[in-house]
């Protein structure tokens, strides 16, 4: 067995003459079939025909001759008194996938449970590296101040960096939860102590815990018609019974919701901007709600994801902070404030639950990073967050002004859009003869990345369109972006 330069491992092949191999053909495939799986990355160096000689039992001028047929091929490169390196650009045979890259067959995957299988066929097509129109969800990475966030990371590890890497606080550490509770306040209005806020990794973490905490199988839990997929996906896991709710131009319906399901555990809600809509929840729907809740026994989980980009004279008040009987768990994240790779998020816990919540998180991750926790308490302490926000709001703002006029302009309003007070996309609804899931795929082999919106709403068959993300684009890019949506729109209405 030879360790190569990047620590793996690879072994030399059984059976040589006795299958019909000479040790030279031995060394060769066993080389060759290391690069092919990856286990001998591009760009990698190899041990030296020495090193392998004395692992391999095999002679030097035998590894010589391998290695130097390998180089002819197009697999390695010799470096002058540097060593062999497998090839950044390897020959056309080697774009084979590996074994372990190959779809599984259909008897595999039987085997998957039916959550699983559900998950693995509706998958879209992978995002890029560079978000392309109209990628939803996505933040503005260019306009985040990176050399500040590494000054303080930095600053972070010199003064106590140690006492951060160890294990965490299940809720979160100290300093953030403080942080965002004083942020929260500013921001949105959300009225809470520091020990009511938990830190988590992300918002579908917070939906998940909630559900090990308040759901038992069975039991009623409403949702909008149309929400995020994996929200459902987290609830649903607990086993509980998934109600979509109607909506109307004020948000979810209260009354509807007591018919279909009279005494559900609990709510989940977007008032801020519902998802995938965009509709705000009416101040009258909200105080209707609450009062219901308070009166049924069950908890609201109010999910304010992109609650912090309003474009309006105000933001609407969050449910957390109307409510007088601690009925609300409030779930917010930084992915868009920040960066979606901080992996930070926060919940804000009636004060009854406190207890219960740590515990149960205790029992499985257990905790968040320590030292993204602490810088980004500096990040906000500092006043950097909210700094960035009122940035961040000005150029989405014009980004969303940007796309409905061009929208506008190029599709003279024939497919209605939804709200757009505030979040990071916009809904764009098409005739139901023009089905958005087969054209999202179709939009996607012409250079646009189109999600639909029916995915949103599983049971509810009227939903049909498109949802456009602009946060991440330019005004040039959007622009040019709207004008291949157009062209593409109208290439797909002559197809009918």
């Amino acid at each position: 067995m030879a360790k190569a330069a990047g620590g793996q491992l690879f072994t030399l092949l059984e059976g040589p003459e006795s299958a019909g191999h000479t040790r030279r053909s031995q060394v060769y495939k066993s080389c060759l079939k290391a690069i092919l799986d990856g286990r001998l990355a591009r760009g990698s160096r190899l041990p030296s025909a020495r090193e392998l000689a004395r692992d391999w039992r095999i002679s030097r001028n035998t590894i010589d001759e391998a290695l130097l047929q390998l180089q002819a091929d197009g697999f390695l490169e010799r470096r002058v008194g540097d060593g062999t390196y497998v090839s950044r650009d390897l020959p056309s045979t080697a774009s084979r996938k590996p074994a372990a890259m190959r779809p599984a067959s259909r008897a595999a995957q039987a085997s998957y449970s039916a959550w699983a299988q559900r998950a693995l066929h509706s998958r879209l097509p992978g995002g890029s590296p560079q978000p392309r129109a109209f990628f939803a969800g996505f933040p503005a990475l260019e306009f985040f101040p990176l050399d500040l966030w590494q000054r303080l990371t930095t600053r972070r590890y010199r003064t106590g960096g140690r006492d951060l890497l160890g294990y965490m606080p299940s809720m979160g550490l100290p300093a953030l939860r403080e942080a965002t509770a004083r942020h929260l306040a500013i921001s949105r209005g959300v009225t809470c102590a520091p020990e009511q806020v938990m830190i988590l990794n992300s918002l579908i973490q917070g939906v998940e815990l909630l559900s090990r905490v308040l759901l038992e199988r069975d039991d009623a839990v409403w949702v909008e018609e149309a929400g995020y997929p994996n929200v459902r996906t987290a609830l649903s896991m607990s086993g509980a019974r998934l109600v979509p709710v109607p909506m109307d131009e004020e948000g979810l319906d209260v009354a509807a919701g007591q018919e279909l399901a009279p005494k559900p555990a609990l709510v989940h809600v977007t008032p801020a901007f519902q998802y995938p809509s965009g509709t705000r929840m009416s101040l009258q729907r909200r105080l209707a709600l609450l009062e219901w809740a308070n009166r049924s026994g069950a908890w609201i989980v109010e999910d304010d994801y992109q609650g912090d980009f309003n474009y309006e004279a105000r933001n609407i008040e969050p449910l957390q902070a109307l409510d007088r009987a601690s009925r609300v768990i409030h779930l917010g994240t930084y992915t868009n404030a920040v960066f979606p790779s901080l992996r930070l998020a926060y919940m804000v816990i009636p004060p009854p639950l406190c207890a219960v919540f740590e515990a149960v998180r205790s029992q499985l991750d257990d905790h968040t990073h320590g030292i993204q926790q602490a810088v980004l308490a500096d990040f906000i302490d500092g006043g950097h967050l909210s700094s960035h926000m009122r940035r961040m709001r000005s150029i989405y703002k014009s980004r969303r002004d940007t796309l409905l006029g061009e929208l506008h302009a190029t599709l003279r309003d024939e497919y209605p859009l939804g709200p757009a007070h505030g979040g990071m996309n916009v809904a764009m609804h098409l005739p139901k003869a023009m089905r958005d899931a087969p054209l999202c795929e179709r939009g996607w082999k012409a250079g646009l990345h189109l999600a639909p919106l029916s995915r949103h709403a599983p049971t509810q068959g009227g939903l049909n369109g498109l949802f456009l993300g602009y946060a991440a684009l330019s005004e040039r890019e959007i622009r040019a972006g709207a004008r291949r949506l157009a062209r593409f729109i109208e290439a797909e209405h002559r197809r009918r």
